[in-house]
């Protein structure tokens, strides 16, 4: 509560009374505060702020103080703030154009946070490496549409679990939109309500989803040729056969006993008998 009111004081003082007076106001904050490097660090981004749009008229003046209180918040024991001051001080490094320094600070950054990879990207579009731009974003863009993926079908799995079907219904169609906004392909655009109308027992509506899927199985890879992955290269599958695959399906599908709800439907006994 006291670093909320003392950060509104701060906004009210730059408002008021000018960049210049605020900062030698917040000098004195973060003296009498010096443990307390929450409160540092957002005055530190606060003044930042100002010094990049223009509120002061000097702002190089202020870059070795506003840079020592990110430097100081950086050894902080909290990875939270560690973040934060690492993404400040990567951010002023980058508009000066001191790329090595820079790239310091994407250190402090786990590999598996896409914001290292977005951030990093960043790095070499300042750089003018303009394809290693293209394909770092385009690996977070691929990553981020399996982790969705992943998301969406444990929800799926809890709503069905609970014979929320409508839910169930809604969730499959996002998902289905999602495949279709990542290119993922058809199949995978299809796949998607086979859960659904399988919970549901649904026959006329496992029919047309597995109709589709069989139809589509050769769009399962068509995510490697799509123009939002063109920088990525991908590696062909020598033992991919989609003739083998919809085999395979079509033999899952002959189960009498997971799909003995659709014993006796004509056009199903023809579709999985071809």
């Amino acid at each position: 509560m006291e670093i909320e009111t003392l950060i509104r004081q701060m906004g009210d003082k730059l408002e008021k009374e000018g960049f210049e007076k605020t900062y030698e106001w917040a000098v004195q904050i973060t003296k009498k505060y010096q443990n307390c490097n929450m409160l540092i660090w957002q005055i530190a981004v606060m003044l930042d702020a100002g010094r990049i749009t223009g509120a002061c008229g000097n702002p190089e003046q202020y870059d070795e103080q506003i840079n020592a209180w990110y430097e100081m918040v950086l050894q902080d024991e909290n990875e939270e703030i560690q973040y934060h001051a690492a993404d400040s001080l990567f951010g002023f490094y980058l508009r000066k154009k001191e790329y090595v320094a820079a790239e310091k600070y994407l250190n402090y950054f786990s590999e598996h946070d896409p914001m290292k990879k977005i951030f990093r990207a960043r790095l070499y579009k300042e750089q003018g490496k303009t394809e290693e731009a293209y394909k770092t974003i385009e690996e977070v863009l691929l990553s981020q549409s399996q982790t969705l993926g992943v998301t969406f079908s444990f929800l799926l799995s809890m709503a069905l679990k609970e014979k929320d079907f409508d839910y169930g219904r809604v969730l499959a169609e996002k998902m289905g939109a999602l495949a279709h906004t990542f290119e993922m392909g058809k199949y995978s655009e299809c796949s998607t309500m086979l859960d659904v109308v399988y919970a549901e027992k649904n026959v006329e509506g496992t029919f047309q989803v597995v109709r589709q899927l069989l139809e589509n199985v050769e769009s399962i890879g068509d995510f490697s040729g799509s123009k939002l992955y063109r920088h990525l290269q991908f590696k062909k599958n020598a033992r991919w056969n989609a003739d083998e695959l919809r085999e395979k399906l079509l033999e899952g599908f002959h189960d009498e006993t997971e799909f003995s709800y659709m014993k006796g439907y004509e056009p199903w006994e023809k579709l999985v008998s071809k």
